[in-house]
């Protein structure tokens, strides 16, 4: 009660860093745990891990009206727990980085087949994979940084506009690699992003 305007400003300025430090902490262990955590796959219907995210993330899916829509997801072979993280940040992202005009809509979708169907040189056109799409009508992002999103520390907005550490998309592909998978990102400026990932089924 004693500070002055200028220093209550400080103050809160010095909090929001704090705070700021705290999460990129967490973020960069979770990141570092992706590496060193036991890898027991298990096979899991997407659902069941959908159903968790969406209970995690209540909250904010209801503040901001938004809907998913995940129709007939398949079983994959998974590291549960590193799974669900990975849905959380895309999911998580979709709300994040959502049209203030419009509430968020997020598409989920499966499907297993050989990877000649799905046109990705990187994929074995014989060997079968459980392809999952997570695609929104958010702000998107111009093709060009497709890669680069997934780098650690790479923002495409200022801290001010959109908060986080620029770790999220990061621990996402570090997941995928875990299962022996790729991710692609595709993105449009104001049209919606989506992330197709692979993993060996």
């Amino acid at each position: 009660n004693n500070l002055s305007d200028y220093g209550k400003d400080m103050f809160n300025r010095m909090q929001d860093a704090a705070k700021r430090m705290q999460t990129l902490i967490q973020d960069l262990l979770a990141y570092s745990r992706t590496n060193t955590a036991e890898r027991r796959f298990e096979t899991i219907d997407l659902n069941e891990i959908i159903a968790e995210v969406k209970e995690d993330l209540k909250e904010e899916l209801k503040e901001k009206h938004a809907t998913i829509e995940a129709n007939q997801l398949c079983d994959a072979d998974i590291i549960p727990f590193q799974f669900r993280q990975l849905m959380h940040n895309l999911i998580g992202n979709s709300l994040k980085f959502s049209n203030p005009a419009q509430p968020p809509h997020i598409k989920i979708k499966c499907e297993i087949a050989n990877g000649i169907k799905f046109n990705n040189e990187k994929l074995s056109s014989q060997k079968k994979y459980c392809h999952i799409s997570v695609s929104d009508n958010g702000i998107g992002f111009e093709p060009q940084y497709s890669e680069k999103i997934f780098e650690v520390f790479q923002r495409l907005h200022g801290k001010n506009e959109y908060n986080g550490t620029g770790i999220g998309l990061s621990i996402v592909k570090k997941i995928v690699e875990n299962h022996h998978g790729i991710i692609t990102a595709n993105g449009e400026l104001n049209k919606g992003a989506t992330f197709d990932i692979y993993i060996p089924a």
